[in-house]
């Protein structure tokens, strides 16, 4: 795919000199923090073993982000992405995830736990090899978007190469599913198989091909329903989407909220982009 140091400075519109000084001074280009996970509904953080639970989230800057999408746009334009993957792909999202388990009776829905940083800098590096990227130019993607020898959550690249990686994954579940008349997809680290027949005797397969593979399974976020049940943050019942009753109670406490924050432009934003997302649901997806 690409071969060689010229073709890699072309594609990324950089030079040689650039990229080596990325990689030596990486730290430079990484913003991260910890952020504490919180419950959609109260707003109050999500306690384990009466702590907050923490998430690290990363970001790019300067010159390593325009590389970072440069790449992200070559793997979209020449990568053949699995249908069944709908995180970090245009014109893919949850709610295009959710509508294709509409109509289903049985849905089976698991997390795979701490996905990003279980991927690994040599899982990255076999990627890129698998590609058709030389080893030299595998070498140097896998520095520019790995870091701490893992898969950083929060930059351009991290959720297009966990689709890549966990493809080979992926494949099985999606042929077991097949063979299995299932409806499998994956949002991001969100996996969703579902039937209109009941299968919860198949469950334990799936779990094993995720399992073998060295992924590990969130068990609270793991459920087998049949009544309304929740694909990536939508409501699916026989002849509609819905819209979980969480987020209307969101928009309604913000819009408080706003009213004594008048000026707060990202609180007004958050509020803009949650109606513009109950109107997808409820209008668009029928």
């Amino acid at each position: 795919m690409i071969t060689n140091i010229k073709h890699l400075c072309y594609i990324l519109k950089t030079d040689i000199d650039t990229i080596n000084h990325i990689i030596d001074s990486i730290d430079n280009y990484y913003i991260s923090w910890d952020k504490i996970k919180t419950d959609k509904d109260t707003n109050l953080p999500v306690l384990i073993n009466g702590k907050p639970k923490i998430r690290q989230l990363n970001s790019t800057k300067k010159e390593l982000k325009r590389i970072q999408k440069r790449i992200y746009k070559f793997l979209l334009a020449n990568v053949e992405l699995p249908e069944y993957a709908f995180g970090g792909i245009p014109k893919r999202d949850n709610v295009r995830n959710a509508k294709q388990h509409q109509g289903n009776k049985y849905i089976f829905t698991t997390d795979l736990k701490s996905y990003f940083p279980s991927i690994t800098h040599s899982q990255v590096f076999s990627l890129f090899l698998e590609l058709d990227f030389s080893p030299t130019i595998s070498r140097i993607l896998t520095q520019l978007t790995t870091y701490k020898y893992q898969l950083p959550q929060g930059v351009p690249t991290s959720t297009l190469l966990a689709n890549l990686v966990f493809k080979r994954t992926g494949d099985k579940i999606a042929d077991y599913a097949k063979s299995n008349q299932l409806t499998f997809t994956i949002f991001v680290d969100d996996l969703t198989l579902s039937s209109k027949t009941d299968f919860k005797n198949k469950i334990p397969e799936i779990l094993n091909i995720l399992v073998s593979a060295g992924f590990t399974i969130s068990h609270k976020k793991t459920f087998y329903k049949t009544k309304n049940p929740i694909v990536t943050g939508v409501i699916c019942q026989n002849n509609k989407l819905k819209l979980e009753n969480n987020v209307d109670k969101r928009i309604s406490r913000l819009k408080i909220l706003s009213k004594t924050n008048p000026h707060d432009i990202k609180l007004s934003k958050k509020i803009e982009g949650l109606i513009r997302y109950r109107k997808k649901v409820n209008s668009f997806y029928k």
